[in-house]
């Protein structure tokens, strides 16, 4: 990892930019401690090559007799001798013998007769080896008749220097080595929060936002680790409100009583809560990224979602989904910058309730109809038929007064059932409660329904647990409910069986009243305490009563802060569980 991305990158680039700058440095170096070095020897000779022509000069005679010219060059280390302006050599050491082209060429020797030192580095054949010439005018009364040329050999120099340019070699090897150990450690000390950085910012695309960048520094790296960990801050932060956000909507699209879905613009299911699948029968197909045409139920919205894709206009429609009836709502989704469609949300709302007490409410608007019509057309008849002296004898005008008189009753019976239950779901209805005995209060009902059962053939058995004897209830309304149950019962059952127990739960006691009637269907079951319930669909007076008693009764057990719930199957009877809290603590040992 160390020699991978940018550590690597920035040694390599440290590493060459030094060896290229030190390499150029070395050549520079190299060159100019070359002349320099050569420039310093030249000194020394044009400064020796003035003193041999001043000795010269001095005592031209003694100079060349008393063998000077040895002595010279054994002294300073170099070869010399003096021409004339024609090239012939005038005094030299052993270099005797040498032809005038091998002392100087022409254009040299003019130069230096014109009073220039020239100086010259090369390769002498007479010598045969590298040589480094100095020529000096020899000036006698301002005039230059000779020339004195130093010569001198160039190896010994260039040991000297070739040691020099190795030191100079291995320094610079040496920095190089040392520059590319410091150039390795500094790319990875840079690289490094830049590592850790990278590290970071694939945590936070993982969603991982406790890292953090070490800030050890205020220059641009630690600034931009600063920001970063900022930036994972906010993050966190922002996330955190969004899964807030979107844990709330999941939450209130859970508890939802309608249904949701929504779709892509390509028609698939992007999201739907548990409601929305529940109304659709929990088809298997309503799962993300099915398409509306996967759901079978979903099928027939498939032309009004062409047409939102197209208008981009709200459109309703009711949907049948097995026992229910469903209002389904399309909106579209756009998106708030551009306006394109970006999708199709669908509200459900199970309305099959609202449907059935519709029905029901029609249903029973009718069966009032009749019942109201057929009493009253009932009295006005017989009292027309008072009136005209239609009776052929004083039995049968009592018998017709009398179908005046039941007839009035029941008139008047369902009328009081009518106000009975407006004023219970009105709340004005008084509830006065005390401790009342269960068995004392339903032995007398018992007694006073005795024709009843005899009439029916039906036998009440009432069995009360000791440690449920009392109930905390309205004596009067407890009274009514099971008169209101038993006369149900009686309605629907022809020699059979009705039962009331009790039991104490907790903080409460529960009364369960039942029998072994025709008992109610399923389909019906949920519906039986509405307003307006019949469960006898025909219009029969004489079994299906006005239709409110057991709405009366759920109104009455409310009202004592209970609750009443009923079991049953169609053929096998009913049971009615009525439960009564004990919010006062009768001694039910008594």
């Amino acid at each position: 990892m160390v020699f991978r991305g940018i550590v690597l990158k920035l040694w390599l680039a440290i590493i060459l930019l030094l060896i290229f700058i030190l390499i150029a440095l070395g050549l520079g170096l190299f060159q100019v401690v070359e002349n320099f070095y050569y420039s310093q020897i030249t000194t020394n000779l044009v400064s020796q090559g003035q003193e041999i022509i001043r000795l010269y000069l001095y005592d031209k005679d003694n100079f060349l007799i008393n063998n000077q010219i040895e002595d010279l060059s054994r002294i300073l280390n170099v070869h010399f001798l003096i021409a004339n302006e024609n090239g012939v050599i005038q005094v030299c050491d052993e270099l005797t013998h040498m032809a005038p082209g091998d002392i100087i060429n022409e254009s040299e020797l003019v130069n230096i007769l014109n009073g220039n030192i020239i100086a010259k580095r090369g390769f002498h054949h007479h010598f045969d080896t590298q040589m480094l010439t100095i020529g000096f005018p020899v000036q006698v009364n301002d005039q230059i008749n000779e020339v004195l040329l130093l010569y001198t050999p160039v190896a010994p120099f260039s040991e000297q220097f070739n040691s020099l340019k190795q030191l100079i070699y291995w320094s610079l090897l040496g920095s190089i080595v040392l520059a590319s150990i410091m150039a390795f450690f500094l790319s990875r000390s840079l690289s490094k929060p830049l590592i850790k950085m990278n590290k970071v910012a694939l945590g936070l695309a993982n969603g991982d936002f406790s890292q953090r960048v070490t800030v050890k520094s205020n220059d641009e790296i630690g600034v931009l680790g600063a920001s970063l960990n900022y930036l994972s801050e906010e993050l966190k932060k922002s996330i955190t409100d969004l899964s807030y956000e979107k844990e709330k909507i999941e939450r209130i699209l859970s508890g939802m009583s309608d249904g949701v879905i929504s779709f892509n613009k390509l028609g698939r299911i992007i999201h739907y809560n548990p409601r929305a699948k529940e109304l659709l029968d929990n088809c298997p197909d309503i799962q993300e990224n099915n398409i509306i045409q996967d759901c079978k139920h979903l099928t027939q919205l498939s032309n009004l979602y062409d047409t939102i894709l197209l208008t981009k206009e709200p459109m309703q429609s009711n949907l049948t989904v097995g026992r229910r009836l469903l209002v389904v709502k399309l909106s579209p989704l756009e998106d708030q910058d551009t306006g394109d469609l970006t999708g199709v949300i669908a509200v459900l709302y199970d309305i099959t309730k609202e449907h059935r007490l519709e029905e029901m409410r029609k249903e029973f608007v009718a069966n009032v109809s009749h019942e109201l019509r057929t009493p009253i057309s009932l009295i006005q008849g017989y009292a027309e038929a008072l009136n005209d002296e239609m009776a052929d004898s004083v039995e049968q005008q009592r018998e017709f007064i009398k179908t005046i008189s039941d007839e009035s009753k029941h008139l008047n019976r369902m009328v009081e059932d009518l106000l009975e239950l407006s004023r219970l779901q009105a709340e004005v209805t008084s509830i006065i409660k005390e401790t009342v005995d269960i068995n004392e209060l339903v032995s007398n009902i018992k007694h006073k329904f005795k024709k009843e059962l005899v009439e029916h053939s039906t036998e009440f058995i009432i069995e009360v647990d000791s440690q449920a004897k009392t109930v905390w209830a309205d004596s009067f309304r407890l009274e009514q409910i099971i008169i209101n149950l038993l006369s149900n019962s009686l309605r629907y059952s022809q020699g059979g069986l009705v039962n009331l127990n009790t039991r104490a739960v907790q903080n409460g006691v529960e009364i369960i009243f039942s029998d072994n009637g025709q008992g109610i269907s399923e389909d019906d079951l949920p519906f039986i305490f509405e307003r307006f319930y019949r469960i006898e669909k025909s219009r029969n007076r004489e079994k299906g009563g006005t239709g409110l008693g057991l709405s009366i009764v759920k109104n009455l057990v409310e009202a004592h802060g209970g609750t009443i719930n009923a079991q049953s199957k169609h053929g096998q009877g009913v049971s009615f569980i009525m439960y009564f809290p004990q919010t006062s603590a009768p001694d039910n040992n008594c």
